[in-house]
């Protein structure tokens, strides 16, 4: 299991909020989202103190918004979870690479193998480009793909028929493949 700021946070996140309610919902959402929205946020930034500021972030997000939340153990609740932390993840993804500058001159000692080299280029292509795409349909590649969902769950989680979710991923991965190959 992993530890999120200690589980003492919880304590201090339950103190923000006023309503009983929001207090047993929100207790019932840290206790089930914690490590996956740990895992969620630490896939996107490879980096353990990153993520766990990221979960800290995406919970004050759900603070604000607890009122809204009818069921903590709906499959909606935590398709929001996932897609709260991963938009916050991304978010500070895209700030890092903005400011990341490397000297020419630097040296480097253990530099990985060209294939990993080659292997990392990709997967950054690939996540910009995801990164890129409206809204719609980043979360539908995304729940398919990276969280492995059937059809018929994400079209449970997106209120919407299996037939939109169907058109809305070949819409999604033709765009997705136009922004590849303009990049490339």
């Amino acid at each position: 299991m992993v530890k999120i700021k200690g589980d003492r946070s919880m304590f201090i996140y339950l103190a923000i909020i006023d309503s009983p309610e929001g207090k047993l919902k929100f207790e019932v959402i840290y206790e089930r989202y914690k490590n996956l929205m740990f895992y969620t946020a630490n896939r996107v930034l490879g980096d353990t103190r990153d993520s766990e500021d990221i979960v800290h972030d995406a919970f004050l997000k759900v603070i604000k918004i607890i009122d809204d939340i009818d069921d903590p153990n709906s499959p909606q609740t935590r398709y929001l979870i996932v897609t709260i932390t991963e938009n916050k993840a991304i978010d500070l993804y895209r700030k890092r690479k903005a400011k990341t500058v490397v000297p020419f001159e630097e040296e480097y000692i253990g530099v990985p193998e060209q294939s990993m080299i080659n292997q990392i280029e990709e997967n950054d292509r690939l996540v910009k480009a995801i990164a890129l795409l409206p809204g719609k349909y980043r979360e539908v590649l995304l729940l398919k793909y990276s969280h492995g969902y059937s059809m018929d769950e994400i079209a449970m989680i997106l209120s919407m028929s299996k037939e939109n979710v169907k058109k809305i991923i070949q819409r999604a991965r033709k765009k997705l493949e136009k922004q590849l190959s303009e990049e490339a």
